[in-house]
């Protein structure tokens, strides 16, 4: 699961591309573009949930199930609210590193433009509005991200030490 990560991304895309060719026929193009950038972040985000669930405590799993839990409830009202810190973290990490993975994309990409492409290619021929425009509200997204993220702490640790005193 590690070794995407020490993998070059032109090792990754080149690799992707010719497998899916020999064995699929399948040239480039947005499908191939996510199943590169997939390979590539699936190890991010097994390395986000690995960590969490070391923490687990899995005689909870095993206590709602001998109250008489089925293992989807288990699974939804117990496993799956552990792990959202993981997942949402895992998201982010997700999108973060598909911009950055560009060299990956720009081999698998076939005739397709992404996002990380177009920007790329702007970037080369001359800014234009839009990609000021896009990298402003890509800033205020981290902006508003940390802000919702700085309040839902607070507020936690407020509901935590009133708890506490009680």
């Amino acid at each position: 699961m590690v070794s995407p990560l020490l993998t070059p991304g032109v090792i990754v895309g080149i690799s992707t591309l010719v497998f899916w060719r020999e064995w699929f026929g399948v040239s480039g193009g947005l499908f191939l573009t996510v199943v590169a950038q997939s390979s590539f972040i699936a190890a991010y985000a097994m390395l986000l949930f690995s960590a969490r669930l070391e923490r687990f405590d899995p005689a909870l799993e095993e206590a709602a199930l001998d109250l008489g839990a089925t293992h989807g409830q288990v699974f939804r009202r117990i496993t799956l609210p552990y792990l959202m810190p993981a997942i949402l973290s895992a998201a982010l990490l997700a999108f973060l590193q598909s911009f950055e993975n560009y060299n990956t994309t720009l081999f698998v990409r076939g005739l397709d433009t992404t996002l990380t492409v177009f920007i790329a290619t702007k970037v080369r021929t001359g800014l234009t509005p839009a990609v000021n425009a896009l990298s402003l509200v890509l800033i205020a997204l981290t902006v508003l991200g940390a802000v919702v993220y700085e309040i839902l702490r607070r507020r936690e640790a407020r509901r935590q030490a009133g708890s506490v005193t009680a």
